[in-house]
């Protein structure tokens, strides 16, 4: 599912298994679902465009492992075309496996907590 939109995704449960592909030449930002309800779910987000990131918060603080973070509040890309994560639940925490669309540089994202 694409959007060039800057308004906020919020991510639904029901999405797992979506490619969410941001077009926004702004950050857009993804918010994913409660965790409980999370459980056994996953999403993938694709940076569409080169001129601004894409952000995935947990909605929960210090929920998302990942980008060398073991409590991480959101996930925020570098502005690369084909920047990814692919972010799996457990129900408790979100894991997030990310990669940067540089060709000379792997994974350059950045994470808050």
């Amino acid at each position: 599912r694409s959007t060039a939109s800057a308004t906020a995704t919020t991510v639904t449960a029901d999405d797992s298994g979506t490619l969410f592909v941001n077009l926004s030449t702004s950050t857009h930002t993804y918010t994913l679902p409660t965790l409980a309800l999370s459980a056994g779910k996953h999403w993938i987000f694709f940076n569409g465009q080169a001129t601004a990131s894409l952000a995935i918060t947990g909605g929960t603080t210090d929920k998302i492992i990942g980008v060398n973070d073991l409590t991480g509040d959101t996930i925020t890309s570098d502005t690369k075309a084909g920047s990814a994560a692919i972010v799996f639940c457990d129900g408790t925490w979100y894991y997030a496996i990310t990669t940067s669309g540089a060709v000379t540089t792997a994974g350059v994202w950045t994470v808050s907590s």
